[in-house]
């Protein structure tokens, strides 16, 4: 069950202002394009990476969350910072970040016994993107 789209955007809209407060400067922009949060990141070398979360089916379902090229695509993995790319995932054949929280973890055969349900009270996104900070070397 799916909630109605105003009110997910609304949800989401709400999760980011809390994580802003909780993450500080450990992000460059944090901000809500549809139903996907966007988190820019600023390398000391003037680069930036994006994380995005997609947020389509939240909080039914836990984040997807990949890092992106500024033009949308999935980046290549050299493109995503420190340890945040685990290795390519066996069900959806892409890329991602190994971490409790995202649909990637949800959804991998050897943590399906670990249900999203359990952890969706407590686990919000200003939890989750810390730990995907601390994973991209941001602590």
């Amino acid at each position: 069950m799916s909630l109605h789209p105003a009110l997910l955007v609304e949800m989401l809209e709400e999760e980011v202002v809390v994580a802003r407060q909780a993450l500080g400067n450990r992000i460059s922009e944090l901000e809500v394009v549809g139903t996907d949060i966007l988190c820019k990141l600023t390398d000391t070398n003037g680069g930036s990476t994006i994380i995005r979360l997609d947020g389509q089916n939240y909080d039914a379902e836990p984040f997807s969350v990949t890092v992106i090229n500024d033009d949308g695509a999935v980046a290549d993995r050299p493109k995503w910072p420190g340890a945040l790319f685990h290795s390519i995932h066996p069900a959806l054949g892409r890329g991602f970040v190994c971490i409790r929280g995202t649909y990637e973890y949800h959804c991998h055969p050897s943590h399906l016994n670990e249900r999203w349900d359990t952890y969706r009270a407590t686990l919000r996104l200003p939890q989750l993107l810390g730990h995907l900070l601390g994973k991209a070397g941001r602590s």
